[in-house]
């Protein structure tokens, strides 16, 4: 990943919000979310590589493909929740990103209760 095209995506983007904050505030909420977007495409393109370590990683210990697509999609959940909701901070809507950040965190609370499950079953067959 190349951090410095973030830091500078999100520098140039804070600079131009604070001066249209100043002289059409209407566009600064504009300015700071299309800068949020283009972090995060930038940042969405070096995943590919991190997902094709996981696949490795799954395939030579022998891993439920089902278990870690659950993992990953936890991941996603809660990354997509942090951002989302740090983006309603951005725009002043602090509640509704507090809203978002609860509901994200029942759905990661769903989603891994077949993790859960599995290791339950693991201790079982164990004992």
């Amino acid at each position: 990943m190349d951090i410095f095209k973030i830091i500078g995506v999100g520098i140039v983007g804070a600079v131009c919000a604070l001066v249209l904050k100043h002289s059409q505030s209407q566009y600064a909420v504009l300015a700071t979310l299309a800068t949020g977007v283009v972090i995060l495409i930038v940042t969405l393109q070096s995943l590919g590589n991190v997902l094709v370590s996981f696949r490795e990683i799954v395939d030579r210990t022998g891993v439920d493909d089902g278990l870690f697509a659950t993992l990953l999609k936890i991941v996603g959940v809660g990354y997509l929740t942090e951002y989302s909701a740090s983006m309603c901070a951005d725009m002043d809507c602090a509640s509704i990103g507090k809203k978002i950040a609860f509901g994200g965190k029942i759905a990661i609370f769903l989603m891994a209760l077949p993790i859960v499950k599995s290791l339950v079953e693991i201790v079982l067959v164990l004992i």
